[in-house]
């Protein structure tokens, strides 16, 4: 699976908003592997919403040629 740079932008932008999340608040910061869960959970999510995404555009007729 070939990923733009807008999608790894967006996967870093959201684990680091929730790393910081867990960072700021009481308790300890996340360790090393429980980050990893986080951005892997992160890109899954950026991966499912750009499916759903390009499947809606498609049943929308979104991508065609218009004329």
């Amino acid at each position: 699976m070939k990923a733009s740079a807008g999608t790894l932008a967006i996967i870093l932008l959201l684990s680091l908003g929730v790393w910081t999340y867990f960072y700021l608040s009481p308790g300890a910061p996340l360790n090393g592997s429980e980050t990893a869960v986080v951005v892997g959970a992160c890109a899954g999510a950026v991966v499912v919403a750009r499916w759903l995404w390009g499947r809606l555009r498609k049943i929308r007729g979104g991508d065609g040629p218009t004329g």
